[in-house]
Order: C-alpha cells, then sequence, then structure tokens
C-alpha cells in the first residue's frame, strides 16, 4: 500500500448510533496503519450523531434508505476510487458499496456473498464488539487489538448547549451529579421505571449527590411513571427527553457515575470514560460491555434464561426477579469509589 498518494479507505457502517460509537477505534488505529490516509465512512442519517466530531475522518458519506437515493449512490462511488473497503454489514446493500467502490482491497465477513470480497473475516463468539471490530485490520498489518476503547469527540456547541440544560433544570456547578439512563428501544432490555425509582431512593438515602433522569426520545411514559413514585423532597432532577445525542454527551460528561441499560447511551458514556453500572438482561455482556468490569461494572439476575437475546419477552422474568436493593448492593461499592 506504499504510493505517492494519501490511501483512500471506506469504512461502511449501516447501524444504529450505539454500534457507530463502538467502531471509533478501527479509524483512529487506521490512521496509525496509513497516517497520511483519507477515510470515509458510510453511514445511515439515524446514526450521524454517533459519529461526533471524530478527527480521523474525512468524509462521511450519509445513505437514504430509499431506492433512488440508493442508486444514485452507488453511481457516485464509481469517481471516489477507493484503496480499501472495510464492510462491518454484509448485507445486499454494503455489498454493493463494497463493488462499486472500487477498491484493490474488499474485506468483509466470511458469510454469504462472499465474492463481493478479496478478504474474508469471522467474528469471535462473545468478545467485546470494539475489540471484534478490529480484526478485519489484521490483514492490513495490525498485530494488537489493545487499543480498542472506543471514543467520541464533542462539539464546543454541544458542551455549551448541555452547560444551558443543566443549568435550566436547575443544576449548579460543583454539584456531585449521578445519572440514571431509563430508557431502552426493546422491552426486553428496559428495566422498569418504578424499580428506577426506588433505587434512586435507596442512593440518596446514603449519598448526598443529585441524582439526574435521562430518557431517550419519546419516552413519556418512564417520566410520568417515574415522577408519580418519586418522593416529593430529594435531589431529583429531569433531562428532558428531546435532547441531541451531542448534548446528552456533553450532559455525561458532568457525571461522577451512570446507571443504565444496555442501549445506545450506555456505549456513548462508556466512549466519553463515564464509570457504569449496565443493567443487562437478554444482551451478552461479554460482547457489550468493555472488559475493564472495575470501571465499567455489569449486573444481571440470576436466571438461566439470560441471555436469550431476544427483543421482546411474553414474561419479562429477568426484568422483574432483579430487585432494586440488589441492583444497589452491586453499586453502592461503585459510588463509594467514585462520589469521594
Amino acid at each position: 500500500m506504499k504510493r505517492s498518494k494519501p490511501t483512500r479507505i471506506l469504512v461502511i457502517r449501516l447501524k444504529p448510533v450505539g454500534d457507530t460509537v463502538l467502531i471509533s477505534a478501527v479509524f483512529r488505529n487506521l490512521k496509525r496503519l496509513f497516517p497520511g490516509s483519507l477515510i470515509d465512512v458510510v453511514i445511515y442519517p439515524s446514526a450521524l450523531a454517533g459519529l461526533g466530531e471524530n478527527p480521523s475522518l474525512h468524509r462521511i458519506l450519509v445513505l437514504k434508505r430509499k431506492n433512488l437515493s440508493k442508486l444514485f449512490f452507488y453511481f457516485t462511488l464509481i469517481f471516489r476510487r477507493y484503496d480499501i473497503t472495510l464492510d462491518y454489514i454484509n448485507n445486499p446493500t454494503s455489498c454493493l458499496i463494497s463493488l462499486f467502490a472500487h477498491a484493490g482491497i474488499r474485506i468483509g465477513r466470511n458469510l454469504g456473498r462472499n465474492f463481493f470480497y478479496t478478504h474474508k473475516y469471522d467474528y469471535q463468539d462473545r468478545v467485546y464488539s470494539a475489540i471484534r471490530s478490529l480484526y478485519p485490520l489484521r490483514f492490513l498489518g495490525l498485530k494488537s487489538f489493545r487499543d480498542y476503547q472506543p471514543e467520541f469527540f464533542l462539539a464546543g456547541s454541544d458542551l455549551q448547549r448541555s452547560d444551558g440544560i443543566l443549568k435550566k433544570t436547575g443544576v449548579r456547578p460543583g454539584q456531585k451529579l449521578i445519572g440514571i439512563f431509563v430508557s431502552a428501544k426493546y422491552p426486553a432490555r428496559k428495566y422498569p421505571a418504578e424499580s428506577f425509582s426506588r433505587l434512586a431512593c435507596l442512593i440518596r438515602r446514603d449519598f448526598s449527590a443529585t441524582i439526574l433522569f435521562l430518557f431517550g426520545l419519546g419516552d413519556e411514559d418512564s417520566i410520568q411513571r417515574i415522577r408519580k413514585t418519586l418522593p416529593s423532597s430529594g435531589r431529583f432532577i429531569f433531562i428532558p427527553d428531546s435532547i441531541s445525542i451531542g448534548e446528552m454527551a456533553g450532559i455525561m460528561k458532568k457525571l461522577k457515575f451512570l446507571i443504565t441499560n444496555d442501549t445506545g447511551p450506555k456505549h456513548l458514556a462508556t466512549s466519553l470514560g463515564i464509570p457504569t453500572l449496565t443493567l443487562f438482561f437478554s444482551t451478552d455482556d461479554k460482547v457489550w460491555n468493555p472488559p475493564d468490569r472495575r470501571k465499567f461494572s455489569i449486573i444481571r439476575p440470576g436466571i438461566v434464561c439470560s441471555p436469550c437475546n431476544k427483543l421482546k419477552c411474553d414474561t419479562l422474568d429477568c426484568l422483574n426477579v432483579l430487585t432494586p436493593e440488589e441492583v444497589y448492593r452491586k453499586l453502592k461499592p461503585a459510588l463509594k469509589r467514585y462520589l469521594k
């Protein structure tokens, strides 16, 4: 790959925000392998916020899901002329992107449609996703997968807006803040709102920190259920569910600790280095949590069917069997460390 011109690399990642955050170490490692490279990434519009202000990226290509938009996108790739494509999806759309990019080196998963790729990789089961995303880079000379920690680069405007949101909700400078992210996209990953409310009361009983409740867009139901079950007194603050990903990241930067379901904002927090306790139910903590279990701790119910990787469940036993008191026993030693 030694050339007089910069190496042009296209990374294909058509996934949600959380999955997009988890491949940020790929860009960093590619820059180390090819210092003068120009790295582009293809994403869906909904994942744009997951890239932040990443300095390793040359261009962000946003692919709309409509067929006509895709056809136009394929056509424009013919003229871009990439040297390397990295496909992290291996679906019909990503395969066609790799084909039209016309790169000499085309790396993709060892599944179907293998004729689209010059190099094929396999995923190892039950390995942290951010580490796993580095495996394809071994074809390009990467020998170590230790530099895997995801990162998120905040825009200055997001920091300013997040400061304004905190000020408007009554947070004063110097307050110790604990965040609780209540929402989750799928029912099998969402701890009951009332259980989070009870957990917040247990924290406030023993610690003087202010608790921020954070929500995903449109989760008014959880907001109302928590408001009904909280005592009228106590330092509990509700952050509006309408904030952007960048504003969410800016608020998370102020936290001493975050308690969360396994969802996209959890990956945002770990990429910012925020200590977390993640509640795992249907998903696998070995795949979706960093290996550093001291800083990024986890808890899951002691039930044989977990993890099941389901999005929905008829009983949701795993969510109900994990009591707020059990979560707090796991959480309390960590809060003592990080609230000093």
